[in-house]
């Protein structure tokens, strides 16, 4: 290899921050050279350019949305599992507390029996319910529902999906971390997944705690 070569290398690494592949591609499209990969990873690792130092981003302080009571906003998502298997997800905004069902498909039908599940189970009475566009939120169906139970219903705005934060988080480490392990056979599974707060208390602490702020009664 030439050396006017090895400059060209270095210098569309430097100045562009290529990736191997992508430095083939432009040396073949700028200068008609064609040039192995394995080849240009030498020269690279020569000139200890192997590695590429990432720019770290100075990221703006993003405000944190967080409600004093718990059941004043509980946000609501869903997320396809696998073939013929969603997860609708609710939690408290207050207290972290969670309600989860598994449904075989994501439509009305199923969001208003998991809205069944959602008031039965959430240990306090809920003010309002915070989702993102799905249109099986939109369903009129569902929507009276929510009516008939005085729960206002808060859809986030379009391409904010930070503002249903916690929700997502839910969502994003059950599928990370839950269901690539899961055996739903195992007789022991519900015991052994942990329940707690951030702080180190159960999700029912800051329920029994703050509930009585708005005269609820804590259902346990």
């Amino acid at each position: 290899m030439f050396d006017a070569q090895e400059q060209r290398i270095l210098d569309l690494r430097r100045k562009r921050r290529l990736g191997v592949q992508r430095l083939r591609n432009e040396l073949i499209r700028l200068d008609g050279l064609r040039l192995a990969i394995d080849t240009i990873h030498k020269v690279l690792y020569r000139f200890d350019l192997n590695r590429l130092k990432r720019q770290r981003l100075v990221r703006k302080g993003r405000k944190r949305y967080s409600r004093p009571l718990p059941g004043d906003r509980v946000q609501m998502d869903v997320c396809k599992i696998g073939p013929r298997l969603y997860q609708y997800t609710a939690i408290d905004d207050c207290s972290r507390y969670q309600v989860i069902g598994l449904f075989r498909n994501r439509s009305a039908k199923s969001t208003l029996t998991f809205l069944d599940q959602l008031v039965e189970e959430m240990p306090v009475s809920i003010q309002r319910i915070q989702t993102d566009h799905g249109q099986e939120l939109f369903a009129d169906a569902v929507q009276e529902r929510l009516r008939s139970w005085s729960i206002r219903f808060r859809p986030i705005r379009p391409r904010s999906p930070h503002l249903n934060g916690k929700v997502e988080r839910v969502q994003r480490t059950a599928l990370e971390e839950f269901w690539p392990t899961v055996d739903l056979k195992d007789p022991e599974l519900d015991a052994r997944q942990p329940r707690r707060h951030r702080s180190h208390r159960s999700p029912l602490q800051p329920c029994r705690q703050r509930s009585h702020r708005r005269g609820d009664r804590c259902v346990v």
